[in-house]
């Protein structure tokens, strides 16, 4: 491979990563996709065992480059930086067993390279989440973080959301279903959306795809078995039967990665997916104190320093401290707190303006824990 034909490859490889062998591998992957090459490169490691990751894929790549370098500059643009399975900054997590185990044969990052190696946490549910779960998954997002452990999730709306929101500040992975430039999901990917905020707070976006790839189906569901395998302990906080946070614990659980479940209300149907996993043998999960247990941390000491005061007045902010984490109606919440119902109105926009509310259709509740 000449190394002049992979000049356009330099700026995108990430340090340690051979741009002439990245620019073939993305040759390889347009021609058949990332599960057909998955395959190929397992067919070579059960031929030759003892080769190392970049051996194989030396092997199964063509040996002449592209002229095209569209892709190099779709990630050049975005400040992408591209690792290759056995680079020093592909994450260790995926590249244990691989490529049995099913990490990708590149991740595209945005954000710092490397990321993180210490204690780490996936939180996955459902798109249509309710007040509640989205609650849940926002106070143990929280505390993982502030314990000193990574959310990951799969950034779509809904639980994925709350979580990476609720640890924006600490630093937060997202796993996407198709390539950086898509702009997916939307509301996400906008300026000023949750993929800039974990971006501008040293966050990361990560893709096993390339330059262009669609949120299609397969492509999102198979970003799961990545939403796993870089976490120590999978929590799925709501989902239906055939939630996809269901193919992330299954995947956790063949790597022997511990899952949680956070039981839900039994009339919803997003209370499915991780009562099934309770019923399967899953730890419940019913606070921060049980994740905090099973990724072996400890919660901050008491000498933290303390939390902002609130904007609200101090009747209203304990009506909504017993409430949590699920929701209240702005009526239940002016009757509990005894609060005329237009001064409440003002009084919940001001502290939703200030991020200290979050509004549902379930009504309102407090964005970080009590």
């Amino acid at each position: 491979m000449s190394p002049v034909s992979a000049e356009a490859w330099a700026d995108v490889a990430a340090p340690g990563t051979d741009p002439a062998l990245l620019a073939a591998t993305v040759e390889r992957l347009r021609r058949v996709g990332p599960a057909a090459l998955g395959r190929v490169v397992r067919e070579r490691a059960d031929a030759a065992p003892a080769a190392s990751p970049t051996e194989l894929l030396r092997a199964v790549v063509p040996p002449v480059l592209p002229a095209g370098t569209g892709d190099a500059e779709g990630w050049r643009r975005l400040g992408v930086r591209v690792a290759l399975a056995g680079d020093p900054s592909y994450p260790a997590r995926l590249a244990a067993g691989w490529p049995h185990a099913g990490g990708p044969p590149l991740l595209a990052v945005r954000g710092p390279l490397p990321l993180p190696a210490g204690p780490a946490v996936a939180i996955v549910g459902a798109r249509r989440a309710t007040s509640y779960g989205t609650g849940v998954a926002a106070w143990l997002a929280e505390a993982a973080a502030a314990a000193g452990a990574t959310v990951v999730s799969g950034g779509a709306v809904g639980i994925d959301a709350a979580a990476h929101g609720a640890a924006v500040d600490a630093g937060t992975i997202v796993v996407l279903g198709c390539g950086h430039d898509v702009g997916y999901p939307r509301p996400h990917a906008t300026a000023g959306g949750l993929f800039a905020r974990i971006l501008d707070h040293g966050g990361w976006l990560v893709s096993e795809h390339l330059p262009g790839a669609p949120p299609v189906a397969h492509h999102v569901r198979a970003r799961n078995r990545i939403v796993a395998a870089l976490a120590d302990v999978v929590v799925v906080v709501e989902g239906s039967d055939r939630s996809g946070a269901l193919v992330t614990a299954g995947e956790a659980a063949q790597a022997g990665v511990p899952v949680l479940a956070v039981p839900g209300d039994v009339r919803r149907p997003g209370s499915a997916a991780p009562h099934l996993l309770l019923r399967e043998g899953a730890a419940p999960c019913t606070s921060p104190d049980d994740l905090l247990a099973a990724l072996s941390l400890v919660a901050p000491a008491d000498g933290a320093p303390a939390a902002a005061s609130s904007t609200l007045p101090a009747e209203v902010h304990a009506a909504l401290v017993r409430a949590w984490p699920r929701p209240l109606r702005l009526d239940v919440l002016a009757e509990h707190a005894g609060v005329p119902a237009g001064r409440l109105l003002a009084l919940v926009t001001r502290a939703h303006i200030a991020g200290e509310l979050a509004e549902g259709a379930d009504g309102v509740r407090l964005t970080r824990a009590p």
